[in-house]
């Protein structure tokens, strides 16, 4: 990929060659953080470091792939989503059950939940059943960690606690609210009304991982860091 030449007007390797460094980037400082932050915040570090490491190789990966054919599926994204976003719940769990003590079946269950909502998106996309029904049950699966982030005992136990906590969460969820929206849209676009994974996709899908997964890693460490400081 880095030997590869390419026009600046080249805005789909552009953005997948920004992808692969920021998240290897992110990776390495968040992994840099386990070593000066408190033990308790080291599991949620730990899977945003990870899930930030498995998104880096995926996008490294579908970096050589355009390059070399001009052209990108999303099956390398679902072998990414399939690690990152679970990881990404877990670490949202791991996160609230520092600021008080919430139950374990929140963590299988929205875990769970993350999981069927990639794998309905990837049937749709696959069309091993209907890319409508895709959509809708990976909308039916995200508003239901939605709901145990906002309504549930994740919500409660950082209610209770510390003004970074409070206002780690608040960000983390709104960008799972907002930022995750554009997954079930662009999938709409891309599967259901049947655009193909173009580069307008291409460059869509890659700026909202770069937000969603970034963001909320650095918010973690950030976070992490108030106590340290």
């Amino acid at each position: 990929m880095f030997g590869t030449l390419f026009q600046s007007s080249a805005v789909v390797s552009t953005a997948l060659s920004v992808a692969t460094l920021a998240t290897f980037a992110t990776a390495a400082l968040a992994m840099l953080g386990l070593t000066w932050t408190s033990e308790r915040w080291r599991v949620p570090l730990a899977l945003s470091g990870v899930a930030l490491l498995a998104s880096g190789i995926e996008y490294y990966a579908a970096s050589n792939i355009w390059l070399t054919g001009q052209q990108l599926s999303a099956a390398s994204r679902y072998v990414a989503w399939f690690v990152v976003q679970p990881m990404q719940v877990a670490s949202v769990f791991f996160f609230a059950s520092i600021a008080g003590k919430v139950p374990v079946g929140v963590f299988w269950r929205t875990l769970a939940a993350a999981i069927l909502m990639v794998l309905a998106r990837y049937l749709g996309d696959a069309r091993i059943f209907n890319p409508t029904l895709g959509v809708l049950l990976s909308i039916a699966f995200w508003l239901y960690i939605l709901g145990e982030m906002y309504f549930g005992a994740m919500a409660d136990a950082v209610s209770k606690s510390t003004r970074p906590i409070r206002l780690g969460y608040f960000w983390i969820r709104l960008i799972l609210t907002i930022g995750w929206a554009i997954y079930p849209i662009l999938h709409f676009v891309d599967v259901v009304i049947g655009t193909g994974h173009v580069a307008p996709i291409i460059v869509l899908y890659t700026v909202a991982d770069l937000i969603n997964l970034i963001a909320v890693s650095m918010i973690v460490l950030a976070v992490a860091g108030e106590e340290r400081f």
